[in-house]
């Protein structure tokens, strides 16, 4: 299992990137949020989805010089068409208008159209948390096409796993983050676990004929996740693919809803951050449960993961490994010389 720290692995995948057709400026974006995801420990959604980016890009699903363009503005709303652009690039974008937009008007609405993959989500409600504001995103739509997840009482995929993320300043416990997916796990780390031989917990999956199953193969054979926490996170899911695809149109691949609101509305900030800061110093202290070692703020194993393996270096699994290796030949990316210019 290789161990990269992270520039030598943003820089090898901005240049597979760049090699498929990508410009220099996104290339840098796109490299540098799976890097990211890998460094908080979110490795699903990190470089191992780069066999799977220059895939869509043959099947033009993401065009890779394509940029995004306002197709609507007001002013507390925009709608943001992506024209076929990567959505890490686009949904940083929307994230950055959604903040403008508030800081004008307190709350504002970007929906983001006509993307390919967003990658993590719970780095654009960190963007707006970092911005001193609330931040919610949703995706949904296309369950034609990604329909992955059973209805709730059902034993046949229908629903994508539509994600959510919500996102609050936390004073110096940072920004205090709730990202997942309606489904009870989301695909990609399904990818992990076939990849890694594992069996799967329990309540993840359905086998092609609706029965349980923890083999993450299964999945991959006509199988189909279970919604999280069963009616509830199936409410989430329907709500999202309306919002995705009845509210906003056909998507690419999902189109997503950015709220952003300026705390400072309901009351100074200074204030607020005192307040919160209080109460999660409070949340810190409850005792742990048997089997815990600690109660963790959401959002705060991402943030130790992000330092531990900025010091230590990303692990990467031998699979995906071998992935961005078939991912380097597919563009004629010499993955050693990559390596060796930040030697």
């Amino acid at each position: 299992m290789p161990t990269l720290f992270a520039e030598p692995l943003t820089n090898l995948a901005r240049s597979i990137l760049v090699a498929a057709g990508t410009a220099d400026d996104i290339a840098e974006r796109v490299a540098r949020s799976l890097v990211a995801s890998n460094l908080k420990g979110v490795d699903s959604h990190g470089v191992m989805r780069l066999e799977w980016y220059l895939e869509q890009i043959r099947e033009g699903v993401i065009l890779p010089a394509a940029r995004p363009s306002v197709e609507m503005e007001m002013p507390g709303a925009v709608i943001l068409r992506g024209n076929g652009a990567f959505g890490i690039y686009g949904m940083e974008l929307a994230a950055d208008l959604a903040i403008r937009k508030a800081g004008q008007r307190q709350i504002a609405a970007v929906a983001l159209i006509d993307v390919g993959h967003t990658g993590r989500v719970g780095q654009f409600v960190e963007q707006i948390a970092g911005a001193g504001m609330f931040g919610l995103v949703l995706g949904g739509g296309n369950h034609e096409r990604w329909g992955c997840v059973a209805p709730y009482g059902g034993a046949k995929p229908m629903l994508p796993t539509n994600p959510y993320a919500l996102g609050l300043p936390g004073g110096r416990h940072g920004a205090v983050v709730a990202d997942f997916a309606t489904s009870a796990v989301a695909t990609g780390k399904l990818r992990l676990y076939r990849a890694s031989g594992k069996p799967l917990p329990e309540g993840w999956i359905l086998d092609r004929d609706g029965r349980p199953s923890t083999v993450a193969e299964d999945f991959f054979q006509g199988g189909m996740q279970l919604p999280a926490a069963g009616p509830k996170g199936y409410g989430l899911s329907v709500l999202a693919e309306l919002i995705g695809e009845a509210l906003l149109g056909p998507p690419r691949e999902f189109n997503w809803l950015v709220i952003a609101l300026d705390i400072g509305v309901f009351r100074a900030k200074q204030d607020y951050a005192r307040a919160s800061e209080a109460f999660l110093d409070e949340l810190k202290t409850v005792p742990p449960a048997p089997g815990f070692e600690e109660v963790m703020i959401p959002g705060e194993p991402e943030t130790r993961s992000e330092r531990e393996r900025s010091a230590s270096g990303i692990p990467i699994a031998d699979e995906i490994w071998r992935s961005i290796e078939a991912a380097a030949r597919l563009v004629s990316v010499d993955v050693g010389a990559v390596l060796a210019q930040g030697a």
